[in-house]
């Protein structure tokens, strides 16, 4: 097996562009998230708890100590090089007896036997399946009943609306042409992979959760808008991808412009980054559900 692939990749370097200090940051922020995910999931003592497209462990992690010493928690993802990750940072916590791990992709999970797991969470997995149902389908089957799925999901399909002039968040209007070249480049380069990040709301993942059998869900939906960061780091931002699927910033600028253009272009996202001038988005919903 390779000791890396896309989405090792960019969990190791590609989201913070090798930066530590962007790394602390991202960890920071989605600390956040991982409490809810985990609160919502009301995880008992002695629960069996399965992590799907558990990434590097940030729900896994936090489920071990959640369980008890009772407890298990089954680390899932396509990803063998991430499922090294998370045996890595299981073994650090002295829990590798209460901890396995499967490779599967959340639309098979026929490794793991039907109503044998309490507790199901998972973290911008769905984003990046074409079929979501049956992703639910097996989350179902695999719970016992009474069991319950806990789950995060940005919504795409609101937070990455295109904004003619903006660049995640940053305001770029001084520069909008160039900006509609980078736009048109990425959306030529895989329309595809933006149909499908973008392909779903807070309403779907309610309607297709109830479809797939779950008796009670709810979902709580997270909306906002604040001035993006101030950065002094543009070469880390430049080295940073918004998701696996994508290229980084300073590619996309490469693809795309003149060198004459480029240097244009970065010269004004320089001052927008140390300003923190423009807009960011934020939309997240995080849904529960009942067998």
């Amino acid at each position: 097996m390779p000791d890396t692939d896309v989405w090792a990749t960019w969990l190791r370097t590609g989201r913070d562009g090798g930066s530590a200090r962007m790394r602390a940051e991202n960890l920071e922020r989605l600390a956040s998230v991982r409490d809810q995910i985990l609160d919502r999931a009301e995880i008992q003592a002695g629960d069996t708890v399965l992590d799907v497209g558990a990434g590097q462990g940030l729900l896994g992690l936090g489920a071990l100590e959640r369980s008890g010493p009772g407890g298990t928690v089954i680390f899932s993802d396509i990803s063998e090089p991430l499922l090294d990750d998370c045996r890595t940072a299981v073994a650090q916590a002295s829990a590798t007896d209460r901890s396995t791990f499967v490779r599967a992709s959340a639309t098979d999970l026929s490794a793991i036997a039907s109503e044998s797991v309490d507790v199901v969470v998972e973290r911008a997995v769905l984003l990046f399946i074409e079929d979501r149902a049956r992703a639910f389908s097996e989350y179902h089957r695999v719970l016992r009943p009474g069991g319950r799925v806990s789950l995060g999901e940005p919504l795409n399909s609101w937070m990455s609306a295109d904004r003619p002039g903006y660049l995640w968040g940053y305001d770029l209007t001084a520069v909008t042409d160039l900006e509609r070249k980078l736009h048109d480049a990425d959306r030529a380069r895989a329309a595809s992979d933006r149909d499908l990040l973008c392909g779903f709301d807070d309403r779907d993942l309610v309607a297709m959760a109830r479809a797939a059998g779950f008796q009670r869900v709810d979902a709580h939906t997270e909306l906002a808008l604040a001035p993006p960061p101030a950065r002094d780091d543009l070469d880390v931002f430049l080295d940073t991808a918004p998701n696996p699927l994508a290229p980084t910033t300073r590619t996309l600028i490469a693809t795309a412009l003149r060198q004459d253009e480029a240097a244009r272009f970065i010269a004004v996202l320089g001052d927008a980054l140390r300003e923190g001038r423009g807009e960011r988005r934020h939309a997240m919903t995080f849904l529960r559900a009942w067998r």
